[in-house]
């Protein structure tokens, strides 16, 4: 018999992507399999059953935000990603995505709030791809805020570009551990709440979305927590506005 052929085996690499594909996606496939199983008992009271059924509907428009920003980014490394730059409001965006994930904070007792802006803003960006950015790191905040934070999103100016923030208040980042957070399977030592399980997968695939819409990906380390910096460059339709 002839020897195995080793491109039919993942390698290392792939193995580790798999491995933390899984881990990312298993949380929320494990509350629906369990919420999926309550519902079954003719007993339940009506009430609970409603609140079954919303977070169900909740944990299932998650886990396709995150399968949607995991493709994204398989699609980008492989060069089959295709780019639609276009004028978008980073105020609408950061709206959308704090309303997608606001029952998510409040199962940690959290609040979203998004700062509004005097003036109308456009920056060029791909819609998918600002979106899956954004999700990625406002599910990163709110895994890592403390219960009864609240989570700040804000579209501002700043060196001639846009800047969208995400700051959290939580357990912050060792500043020796910076260099290994936009890695793809870096690891650190960041203290992880006991309601979050994450792979730190979602930030490698935000840093890398954002550098293809030609915008950067920053963290600020705060004693109280982490602002994560989205920059974006001003579309030609964009209303400049002072701060």
């Amino acid at each position: 018999m002839g020897g195995a052929n080793n491109d039919e085996f993942p390698n290392s690499e792939s193995q580790q992507l798999i491995a933390s594909v899984a881990h990312e996606l298993k949380s929320p496939l494990t509350l629906i399999s369990g919420l999926s199983s309550q519902l079954q008992n003719p007993a339940i009271d009506p009430s609970q059953y409603k609140q079954y059924v919303q977070r169900i509907q909740f944990s299932s428009d998650r886990l396709l935000g995150l399968v949607d920003s995991i493709l994204r980014g398989y699609e980008l490394e492989q060069h089959m990603l295709e780019l639609n730059l276009e004028p978008i409001s980073p105020q609408l965006m950061l709206e959308e995505v704090a309303h997608e994930l606001e029952p998510h904070a409040r199962k940690q007792a959290q609040l979203i709030a998004v700062r509004g802006t005097r003036h109308n803003q456009t920056v060029m960006a791909d819609k998918g791809c600002l979106h899956a950015v954004l999700f990625n790191l406002l599910d990163n905040a709110i895994k890592y805020s403390l219960p009864e934070s609240t989570i700040e999103l804000e579209a501002r100016l700043r060196r001639g570009q846009a800047q969208l923030v995400i700051k959290d208040y939580g357990l912050g980042i060792k500043k020796t551990d910076l260099k290994k957070l936009f890695e793809q399977f870096g690891r650190f030592q960041r203290p992880v709440p006991q309601w979050a399980t994450t792979t730190g997968l979602g930030l490698y695939i935000a840093k890398q979305l954002t550098e293809a819409m030609n915008g950067s990906l920053e963290l600020t380390r705060r004693k109280d927590g982490s602002s994560f910096l989205v920059n974006l460059q001003l579309s030609h339709q964009a209303s400049l506005f002072e701060l």
